[in-house]
């Protein structure tokens, strides 16, 4: 896939954002998804987060506003993903736009700092578009001065949180996967190799004090990790291409979490079980 430029996505942001900033209810927009980190391509999509305060108007008043300038018949409202979403395309340019409540994404943003968020995977993505999000449409301020916090300084209850609730529960999902190759469940060790995966990078960017970045191109994401185990991705990348029922696959994951739990013992801060994997 070839890079697109970025001037391209600029023009189309703007005609989207110039629609979506009047909109009442809408506090504050911002570009994210590939496009803000410099990773798009010719398949991307153009992410565009918009924050809502009471009210958001319906669907149909939406559609209605972004017939100016999507394509003809390319729009699709009310979807459901990372949160409510529409969607459409601008001079065939894909566009996603994800609804959020900012007095939930605010409230997010203080949880992680205090008591540190629940979740089993992904549990710093609202965050990631937060802090790694460029504000488009931010008229109170809001916005950026909660992700110059969150870029400022990672949330330790929420670092913390992640790796003594998910270091465990990676074991417990390896012994299922490989009780399920035993019986030859491959549909159920297929499941459980994702979520091994989904725990693995959450506790792997969690541990770099770094937001995750959601489903997309976790290889290269971790790559900017420095503490990862060696030739993570190299590996991760046999891991999912070895089939449900091949034995290799739960030792594959098994070394790799072992010596993620290294690693997690080495600078994570905190104690973790000793369970043999």
């Amino acid at each position: 896939m070839e890079r697109v430029i970025r001037t391209e996505w600029d023009e189309v942001a703007a005609q989207v954002v110039g629609v979506i900033a009047v909109m009442p209810g809408v506090v504050a927009v911002s570009l994210g998804g590939s496009v803000a980190v410099g990773l798009a391509d010719d398949a991307s999509d153009l992410d565009l987060h918009v924050y809502w305060a009471e009210h958001l108007p319906p669907a149909d008043v939406r559609a209605a506003r972004l017939r100016a300038i999507a394509d003809p018949d390319s729009i699709r409202t009310g979807l459901t993903s990372w949160g409510m979403e529409d969607q459409f395309s601008v001079g065939d340019r894909p566009v996603e736009l994800i609804y959020r409540r900012w007095a939930d994404v605010a409230d997010e943003v203080e949880r992680a700092y205090d008591a540190g968020l629940p979740g089993q995977g992904f549990t710093t993505a609202v965050l990631y578009s937060v802090a790694r999000g460029e504000p488009l449409h931010d008229p109170t301020g809001a916005l950026n001065a909660a992700g110059e916090r969150l870029v400022r300084e990672f949330p330790e209850a929420t670092r913390t949180a992640v790796l003594r609730r998910e270091i465990p529960l990676l074991g417990f999902h390896l012994g299922h996967l490989r009780r399920a190759q035993d019986r030859g469940d491959i549909v159920f060790a297929q499941h459980l190799r994702y979520k091994v995966q989904m725990l693995f990078f959450d506790v792997l960017f969690a541990l770099n004090r770094l937001y995750h970045p959601g489903e997309k191109r976790l290889l290269e994401h971790s790559r900017r990790c420095l503490v990862r185990p060696i030739a993570c991705e190299n590996r991760w990348e046999r891991a999912v291409r070895l089939p449900s029922d091949d034995p290799a696959l739960a030792q594959h994951l098994g070394d790799l979490i072992a010596e993620l739990c290294d690693l997690v013992r080495l600078h994570g801060g905190v104690e973790i079980p000793s369970e043999p994997l």
